[in-house]
């Protein structure tokens, strides 16, 4: 199992690609998560090819492969919808010339408070808003991993926050390019069983965030750092059957450190990922 970070591990990789390519590879992490969310702001317009290509080169220069991505995650059918719909076919796109096999999208997750038949129109909605991207998805090969989230993101009960509105998603969707992405930090908050509920998700999990926090903020930090139980999480994903990256989100664990500390940070979670990949993977 390869071990993945976000590229938003450090605060300044939008503006020096290189360099900070070269440091995770220095920290001997395996592959990176593109995150195009964090670029699109940047990378509008004629500028975006330059700093893709930089990218490129530079993590082709190490031997990094891009794993997964974050694509465009919020305001789908607010005011910006236009706009962000055009951001999604965009950083497919980039996905696609990075050669990302699975770029991660949230569910609109809209309120479904109210009963099944609310629940069922959100997610016919969810269905159809995302169903437009499939046609780029078969073009570019890249597929779209949907993500669970957490009621506190809203305040209330909101889709994608529990693993039946993923899988029924996924199921109506029902492409090969269209799969699933566990946060560990966002089934915490959300006080899911891991271990049943990636289970339940079984072959339909492409990639997964690794995170931590303490239950109450969606904190983004190291494992053991938080209080998720990490067993839990690796029986789940055994019991899921899942192959691809252990990838952090785990940028809070990092970036706030002085620069000249950053090193040792990274080293810590490439110590602490090697630890729990090899715990999985004795134990398969």
């Amino acid at each position: 199992m390869l071990l993945a970070t976000s590229l938003n591990v450090l605060y300044d990789y939008t503006a020096d690609i290189d360099r900070a390519v070269r440091r995770l590879h220095a920290a001997r992490f395996d592959a990176l998560d593109f995150n195009g969310c964090d670029m699109l702001p940047l990378w509008r317009g004629a500028a975006g090819e330059l700093h893709l290509e930089r990218l490129r080169a530079a993590a082709e220069a190490v031997g990094l492969p891009f794993v997964q991505a974050h694509g465009p995650m919020f305001g789908y059918f607010g005011d910006r919808a236009a706009e962000g719909v055009a951001d999604t076919l965009r950083c497919i796109d980039w996905c696609g010339r990075l050669r990302v096999p699975w770029m991660v999208m949230h569910p609109a997750n809209l309120p479904c408070a109210g009963g099944p038949e609310v629940r069922q129109a959100v997610l016919e909605r969810n269905v159809s808003f995302l169903s437009q991207f499939i046609p780029a998805l078969e073009q570019h090969g890249v597929g779209m991993a949907l993500e669970n989230l957490a009621d506190t993101f809203g305040g209330q009960r909101t889709f994608g926050s529990v693993p039946e509105d993923l899988i029924d998603l996924c199921d109506a969707l029902d492409h090969e390019l269209v799969g699933l992405c566990w946060d560990t930090g966002h089934a915490f908050l959300q006080k899911l069983p891991q271990t049943s509920s990636l289970r339940a998700l079984g072959s339909r999990l492409k990639a997964i965030h690794v995170q931590d926090n303490d239950g109450r903020a969606d904190l983004h930090i190291l494992p053991y750092h938080g209080q998720v139980n990490w067993d839990e999480v690796l029986a789940g994903l055994r019991a899921a059957g899942y192959q691809g990256a252990f990838t952090y989100e785990v940028h809070n664990a990092v970036r706030h450190h002085p620069d000249t500390l950053r090193d040792e940070a990274l080293r810590l979670a490439v110590a602490t990922g090697r630890h729990l990949v090899a715990r999985f993977e004795q134990e398969v």
